[in-house]
């Protein structure tokens, strides 16, 4: 073992001590039968695979001591079939097995079990539950039975459906390895924080997953930091969260950028922008540049009904045209402009789409 660490940290620039050699061969046994020359020609042809130098491998080493031993053509073979089986490419995957090394001796094999697992519990396609692994690599370090077992616990308990619970965790898929116990602690913390039943509680986080995945004091102190912010009661906004349970990720400083920036497009005053957010709360979850860009549709779509309001009225009097697509707004707009559909407002932008379809193909027959 001495002779193995001074010539990997000689020829190789590695600074592993004995001890660390000790302790990998404790929970590798073959290390210390290993010819020294081997080890030190898979090192070398693993760093030139992987493209990182002596400083960065070695903790995956240590953590992962199969690897002393692994030919770098078959690292190469593992990794490159894995990733193409996410659909991810090569190099990005060995980034995600060098920051979290206990995915690297996940096996095509092992992958593919797990994906079949989840696909069959979750009642979901191959192709998403791929796109739940790629999100969350970490999970290819887990065994399928245990998160099979995990999902039907938390079913069971949590009292969700499988479609919700599917839901959940293709928002926030970190919930697949999430022990019951802590998502029950969540729930009930987060039913305390906002003073409400845990059931209406469990109705909220089914709208926002990830919150689930947030630390309980984070979501407190955000939802009072933002309170002082803008001025509110801490009841009264934790009542306006509850409505768009999103904003409990929101951190105090984002919210005023936002408010600020509305203002300063919509030329208000940031307490009236408040005022208006707090009984629409979706308006704070808008980006500035969707705000722009829609901003000049809804304004002509007003006009065209017959209201010529100001950038600032139309958020006043129909706040949530600011929250359709803007291929709504185009549709809506164009039926306007024929004189199709209802004459007010929101009567024409709320107006289902099966109700519109036949005015908008009706549409398309005018120059």
């Amino acid at each position: 073992m001495q002779h193995h660490t001074e010539e990997i940290n000689k020829r190789l620039g590695f600074s592993f001590t004995l001890a660390d050699f000790v302790n990998a061969n404790m929970n590798y046994d073959r290390l210390g039968d290993a010819a020294t020359e081997t080890l030190v020609s898979n090192v070398a042809g693993l760093m030139r695979l992987l493209k990182i130098p002596a400083k960065s491998l070695q903790p995956f080493l240590l953590s992962s001591p199969t690897f002393f031993r692994r030919s770098p053509f078959s690292v190469q073979t593992q990794f490159t079939d894995i990733a193409a089986l996410l659909g991810m490419p090569w190099r990005s995957y060995v980034k995600k097995v060098l920051k979290a090394h206990r995915i690297a001796n996940a096996t095509p094999e092992s992958v593919n079990i797990l994906i079949d697992a989840l696909a069959t519990e979750l009642e979901l396609s191959p192709a998403a539950v791929k796109a739940i692994l790629k999100r969350h690599t970490i999970l290819l370090g887990s065994n399928a039975n245990t998160l099979v077992s995990n999902i039907r616990t938390t079913i069971n308990r949590l009292n969700l459906s499988k479609s919700d619970y599917a839901t959940f965790v293709r928002r926030a898929p970190g919930l697949l390895a999430t022990p019951t116990d802590t998502l029950e602690t969540k729930v009930k913390a987060f039913a305390d924080i906002f003073s409400i039943h845990p059931a209406t509680a469990l109705k909220a986080l089914r709208r926002s997953p990830p919150l689930l995945a947030m630390a309980s004091d984070t979501i407190r102190n955000n939802l009072h930091r933002s309170a002082t912010a803008l001025n509110i009661p801490v009841h009264n906004w934790s009542q306006t969260v509850i409505k768009k349970p999103s904003l409990a990720s929101y951190r105090a400083g984002t919210l005023l950028s936002t408010v600020s920036q509305i203002a300063s497009l919509f030329k208000m005053s940031a307490p009236d922008v408040i005022a208006i957010a707090s009984r629409f709360p979706s308006l704070l979850c808008i980006s500035i540049e969707a705000y722009e860009s829609k901003l000049p549709l809804v304004l002509k779509f007003c006009r065209t009904l017959g209201f010529d309001y100001t950038p600032a009225e139309t958020l006043r009097e129909c706040p949530l045209a600011f929250t359709y697509a803007p291929r709504r707004l185009h549709e809506r707009l164009r039926l306007a402009e024929l004189g199709l559909g209802p004459r007010s407002i929101m009567n024409l932008l709320t107006l289902a789409n099966e109700d519109a379809a036949p005015l908008l193909r009706r549409s398309r027959l005018h120059p």
